[in-house]
């Protein structure tokens, strides 16, 4: 049965004591009476994605914020009980205990974050990113692949940038299989604007972009640059792109995938970009 767990209750009543105060005075009552609510809930978040910066700009439009996640929360239950199944299906994992899902107000790090809450996985969904439940749709498909993905390897997840092209590519795989007929666009957006000419632009650079991949599978810094923050000739995250096509030449079944070791995906990886080891 799919666990979910709402904090957006105690986020909503949060913001109806502070939408008054100072925005330095809401940021500290964020502190205090969101996330001091769910203590063990944020714990675990920031363990999994350090980081608050982004939370005193959330804070000068807490109205607006307040809106979206009342409006996201029960869209986002009842898709998660949609997908879930759906994503357990695709990778042969009917069986297998399901992660647990959170939904919260996060301070705009990550739209979505897979971590650990108590023993279990958990999937935090950060409803601050919420568009559509088209675009919502897409990536709780693609999260959720992640959870069972992190549930079949029973420990942390590697970080370097072979293991994460093979793991962010089975992702859209599956969701590719799960929400299937969508815009290409969408797999790598989920529906939000203003990268029109993101993907005809990979694609026309492919060549190059597969290169500067090959010279970087040994740089400790390359998964920021291909998956992060960083920019690969001027364009961001174009990991994204490249694990997509990786990963759909391999020509594997998802469920034969999900059961690959990181040594086994690295060098599925390495194999699939021609590089002899």
């Amino acid at each position: 049965m799919t666990q979910i767990l709402d904090t957006i209750p105690t986020f909503d009543s949060f913001a109806g004591k502070a939408f008054l105060k100072s925005p330095y005075a809401r940021e500290q009552l964020w502190e205090q009476l969101y996330e001091g609510a769910h203590r063990d809930v944020f714990d675990a978040f920031y363990a999994a994605e350090p980081g608050t910066e982004g939370r005193n700009a959330l804070v000068l439009d807490l109205s607006k914020l307040r809106v979206v996640a009342n409006e996201a929360a029960p869209v986002m239950t009842q898709l998660i009980g949609e997908v879930e199944p759906a994503v357990a299906e695709a990778l042969g994992m009917a069986g297998v205990p399901r992660p647990r899902h959170v939904l919260l107000v996060g301070p705009m790090s990550a739209s979505a974050v897979v971590g650990r809450l108590g023993d279990q996985v958990a999937l935090f969904h950060c409803l601050e990113w919420f568009n559509s439940a088209e675009g919502a749709r897409i990536l709780i498909a693609h999260e959720d692949a992640h959870a069972f993905h992190q549930v079949r390897l029973g420990k942390d997840n590697p970080t370097d940038v072979a293991w994460t092209a093979f793991y962010e590519g089975l992702a859209i795989q599956v969701s590719r299989v799960v929400v299937a007929g969508r815009a290409d666009d969408d797999y790598f957006w989920y529906g939000h604007e203003g990268f029109a000419d993101w993907l005809p632009w990979c694609r026309d650079h492919v060549d190059v972009l597969e290169e500067r991949l090959r010279g970087a599978l040994d740089d400790p810094a390359a998964t920021e640059t291909f998956f992060g923050s960083g920019f690969v000739e001027g364009r961001w995250r174009v990991g994204y792109f490249l694990a997509d096509s990786l990963v759909r030449r391999l020509d594997r079944p998802l469920g034969e995938l999900v059961t690959m070791s990181p040594d086994e995906g690295r060098r599925a990886v390495r194999e699939a970009l021609g590089v002899k080891d």
